[in-house]
């Protein structure tokens, strides 16, 4: 990342940021040091005693504020904090009163002018936040809504955004600011705005788009698979958006990238289709557009090596391996490298478990890890994925982040209990005794083969039992997961602009108690549920940044406002390093390979 000039505490510095164009990869680097963060926080407290809160996202503005929402509790518009310090909560307006809201909340804020240091909150129109969710519109209870807010969450203007006569299901949403724009008074006015989701019909994955900053919505969605690719015809009627990014500053600004996973044709009609979750879902594909969303392309990111050629089908459909622990994010570094994670089971591995695997595109989505691709995707063929995490157990719900040129972060759910392989190549559930907590790894050069640094992020752990990962199907007959829900399907990943991860996720910790603890004896309802749940928060303070630099926490020392400059504004660089109380650094725990 290239960074302005270092000055003295209260000193003013110009500094001028510029797009680094991808370079080949480096030489390889040592890991990073550990990374430390603020102890866990309960982020949801305006709720009360309420409890159910969960799937928290959080993003970070251009003046490093660091905002927090969730579904769950107070579905009423109130679910929304920001921090500045990492420590105590604000709790921000209404995001939708209409009543009309419903879960699956996402957000995401204008571009950055400078991705590397905090920007003074500027004229009025200058930062935009965007906050988005499933809910009901004229198309039915499960349309798109969403909300725009100028002021930092103060108010918050809400807007019917989706409308599917097949309804909506989990919403991501991205923004972007072309560089003119950013910092401007006119910037909200020109952030596009996209948010990707699947239907609960062909399972199509759809983006609805924005071009003044979620004032207004196109009428009519776009479809984000390729007509006539290979990923079109293996993901009919079964996938699961995985996210949607924007390449914000590197050599494709601008183009969208939207990912999805999904299992094999016939299985896909066979078992059940996009409700029932009963197949694997042995393939992740990403399609990305240059032109607002108006058309796409498509290609695999990872084929399990059942079925290497999608759509043809495998040949033993029991030997696939499922990737839907999780969702499959995509994240955008500041050179234009994309990456996406997913969970995944390799039984070539000596001991096979569910880690975390990624894969790295360096020219814009086209090839993977170094894999090859083919017109409309048929014969794409994707290198092996990059096995993230090096400690034994069970690994779930990666949430990642990507900055500089080869910086990469993800997070993730694990206990040392490892899981097998179950019904339907989903995973047998866990006992009671399985213990979670929150890990994350990072690597300042993915591209140069640098290595991971894992450290843990929760002070206590934050659930026992088993976590059901197939969503609406846990509990039901078909493949007849158990009902274990509690965390529901996601947590929050973000980087501030010094760099340091902001993590927030579904905790259940302080419901445990005499007759709600982690127990020897296997799995079942009735221990897992006496567990309710909340929000929580950690903040990176010690490590380095995702672009390698020192990280000052969640402090914001910036609120004044500068003039308005076009293209590469003056800004003014914070003081000496804002000191987080209560930080500690996570020791790391001994780490053994799978």
């Amino acid at each position: 990342m290239l960074r302005g000039a270092i000055v003295c505490s209260g000193l003013i510095a110009l500094t001028v940021w510029a797009p680094r164009v991808a370079a080949a990869p480096s030489a390889p680097v040592p890991a990073p040091p550990g990374m430390g963060f603020t102890p866990d926080v309960r982020a949801d407290t305006a709720e009360g005693s309420a409890t159910g809160q969960n799937e928290p996202v959080t993003a970070v503005d251009q003046t490093g504020k660091t905002y927090i929402t969730w579904q769950g509790a107070s579905n009423g518009g109130t679910n929304t904090v920001s921090t500045s310090d990492g420590i105590s909560f604000q709790a921000l307006g209404a995001t939708d009163s209409s009543g009309n809201e419903g879960g699956d909340v996402a957000m995401a804020t204008s571009s950055w002018p400078n991705p590397a240091a905090d920007t003074p909150t500027g004229a009025a129109g200058s930062n935009d936040v965007v906050w988005a969710d499933l809910g009901s519109n004229t198309c039915g209870l499960l349309g798109f809504r969403a909300s725009f807010s100028l002021n930092q969450g103060t108010s918050w203007t809400p807007t019917d955004a989706g409308c599917q006569p097949f309804q909506v299901d989990r919403d991501w949403v991205a923004a972007y600011t072309p560089p003119a724009f950013r910092g401007t008074a006119q910037a909200a006015a020109h952030t596009l705005v996209y948010d990707a989701y699947h239907d609960f019909g062909a399972s199509d994955v759809w983006v609805s788009r924005s071009t003044d900053g979620g004032v207004t919505w196109t009428a009519v969605q776009q479809s984000a698979i390729q007509a006539g690719s290979a990923g079109q015809l293996t993901s009919l009627c079964n996938t699961y958006p995985g996210g949607v990014a924007v390449d914000q500053n590197g050599v494709h600004a601008g183009r969208v990238y939207v990912v999805w996973d999904t299992g094999d044709p016939p299985q896909n009609g066979s078992q059940g289709c996009n409700l029932s979750s009963a197949q694997p879902f042995d393939h992740v594909f990403l399609s990305y557009s240059d032109d607002g969303g108006s058309t796409w392309t498509t290609h695999a990111v990872f084929n399990d090596p059942c079925a290497p050629t999608p759509p043809a089908p495998p040949v033993d459909p029991t030997t696939c391996q499922d990737t839907s622990e999780g969702w499959t994010p995509v994240a955008v570094d500041d050179s234009g490298n994309v990456y996406v994670a997913f969970t995944w089971l390799n039984v070539s591995s000596t001991n096979p478990e569910y880690d975390v695997f990624l894969e790295v595109s360096q020219d814009g989505g086209n090839t993977w890890n170094g894999g090859t691709s083919g017109l409309n995707g048929v014969g794409d063929a994707p290198g092996a994925p990059i096995k993230v995490n090096s400690t034994t157990g069970t690994h779930y719900y990666p949430e990642i982040a990507a900055g500089g040129n080869g910086g990469f972060e993800v997070a993730w759910y694990r206990t040392p209990y490892v899981t097998v392989t179950g019904a339907l190549q989903k995973p047998a559930t866990q006992p009671g005794s399985a213990v979670w907590d929150v890990w994350i790894a990072q690597s300042l050069n993915v591209l140069g083969s640098g290595g991971f640094t894992q450290s843990q992020v929760t002070t206590h752990p934050l659930y026992f039992g088993d976590i059901c990962t197939i969503g609406i199907a846990c509990g039901t007959p078909i493949p007849g997961a158990a009902a274990d829900r509690i965390l529901a399907d996601n947590f929050g990943i973000a980087v501030g602009p010094d760099g340091g991860a902001r993590i927030t996720w579904t905790d259940a910790r302080d419901s445990w108690g005499p007759g709600c603890l982690p127990t020897t004896s296997p799995n079942d309802d009735t221990a897992v549920f006496c567990q309710t749940t909340h929000v929580y928060f950690a903040c990176q303070t010690t490590g380095l940044g995702i672009h390698g630099e020192t990280v000052t926490g969640c402090g914001q020392s910036l609120a004044v406002q500068t003039p308005e400059v076009p293209l590469v504004p003056a800004l003014l660089l914070g003081g000496a390093a804002v000191a987080v109380a209560g930080r500690r650094l996570i020791v790391r725990r001994p780490a053994s390979s799978s």
